[in-house]
């Protein structure tokens, strides 16, 4: 064989050689370089508002709303407890004002028993007795229990001479309220008008026991008599000579 032709044959397998080679690298997966995880960012922090240098200036506080009134043609704007007022200024002697206040909590209150007997307690101090004795009566009516309105009509109605009417009130405040010294002390002023002297003595007797001087004193005027007329103590301050005591409660 000659070189050249050798030589040709060397050069064919080194090629077929190499081509080989390439195949194989290609059907050989690649290996991925292994991979460095990447850190997360951490998510901004919330700006946080300056703190101020200087203290800021207190909060105002709103106005205080003026009290709810009741507007009254005659007399202007009244508290809206016109009932309470009406009793205080009673108690105060300020008889015109409270005669103002009582008429409200009626008209207000037309159903309540109580606005009705404080109405009559201001008409009765003011020497208006028939108005007094309506008022109290219409206190009644509306609440049959109230012992206090029974025990006022029935004293208005010894101012007013009406005896025998002021017995049979005063007698069913006394059954309603049997613990109330003054109650048991008008009907025995009651009876006295009637010449009832026992009947007189028995009720001033219950009134006495329970402490009441008033009832002791008339005990004592009564002691051995037998018949006697308005002989109950006169308040002589008064001008229409009204009889005593002039005890009222609500």
């Amino acid at each position: 064989m000659s070189t050249s032709v050798r030589f040709t044959k060397i050069l064919t397998a080194v090629a077929m050689t190499a081509s080989l080679a390439a195949c194989n690298d290609l059907s050989t997966p690649t290996k991925k370089a292994p991979t460095t995880p990447v850190a997360t960012a951490e998510p901004p922090k919330p700006v946080e508002a300056p703190v101020p240098t200087e203290t800021p200036p207190p909060a105002v506080a709103e106005k205080a709303k003026p009290p709810v009134t009741v507007e009254n043609d005659d007399d202007g704007p009244h508290p809206p407890d016109a009932l309470a007022t009406a009793r205080k200024l009673l108690d105060d002697k300020q008889y015109d004002k409270a005669l103002t206040l009582a008429n409200i909590a009626v008209k207000r209150m037309p159903k309540r028993s109580g606005a009705w007997n404080t109405l009559g307690r201001v008409q009765l101090q003011m020497g208006k007795r028939q108005d007094a004795i309506t008022s109290f009566e219409k206190a009644v009516d509306l609440n049959p229990k109230n012992s206090y309105a029974r025990n006022n009509l029935g004293l208005a109605l010894i101012y007013d001479k009406r005896y025998e009417e002021a017995v049979d009130t005063l007698e069913q405040a006394v059954e309603l309220e049997p613990v109330e010294a003054y109650m048991w002390n008008n009907l025995g002023m009651a009876y006295e008008q009637l010449d009832r002297l026992e009947d007189a003595r028995a009720a001033y007797g219950n009134a006495a026991d329970m402490e009441s001087d008033l009832a002791k004193e008339s005990l004592a005027r009564l002691k051995g008599v037998k018949s006697v007329i308005r002989t109950a103590k006169v308040d002589t301050d008064s001008k229409d000579g009204t009889i005593a005591p002039t005890i009222i409660r609500e």
